[in-house]
């Protein structure tokens, strides 16, 4: 019964991507900075490119062997990259927010990384530190607590 649940648990993560979104032929978008596009399916095969975020591609599916990598085309570069690159909504829109003050897009901003490209040096070691239940405990308490104090607006930003 165990084997069947993580079995079935795999079976969902491998599904669970945002190449769901569109069929064979449709767009999507880079959301990981200098993301590699391989000649093969393979980390260790000659790269034949480097995209931004922001950048839209067609999807061609994953591949066969390793559902790990997925085959793009941008029309100028054509080959394989990381499924963890590929997002079905442009993450663009959260950076531009910073520059003219607009709302955030939350699936954008999600989408973009932005959230654990923020953690600095202190973060990482903090984060590295073994802290007790209290600590554990008061942390969670500061988050909840900065969690309570975002609103939403109806356009889906907070402020």
């Amino acid at each position: 019964m165990t084997h069947r649940l993580i079995r079935l648990a795999i079976a969902c993560c491998l599904l669970a991507t945002p190449a769901l979104a569109v069929s064979k032929g449709g767009k999507l978008y880079i959301k990981q900075k200098d993301s590699k596009v391989f000649e093969k399916a393979d980390p260790k095969a000659k790269v034949v490119g480097t995209l931004q975020p922001g950048e839209e591609v067609t999807w061609n599916g994953a591949d066969e062997k390793n559902k790990q990598f997925h085959a793009v085309d941008t029309g100028k570069v054509k080959g394989f990259t990381l499924q963890a690159n590929l997002s079905p909504s442009k993450p663009q829109a959260e950076l531009l927010a910073r520059d003219n003050g607009a709302a955030i897009d939350g699936k954008a901003f999600a989408s973009s990384g932005a959230a654990t490209k923020a953690l600095n040096e202190a973060a990482l070691k903090a984060a590295g530190k073994k802290q007790t239940k209290a600590e554990l405990v008061k942390g969670i308490a500061t988050a909840e607590g900065v969690a309570a104090s975002v609103t939403v607006e109806s356009k889906g930003g907070a402020r």
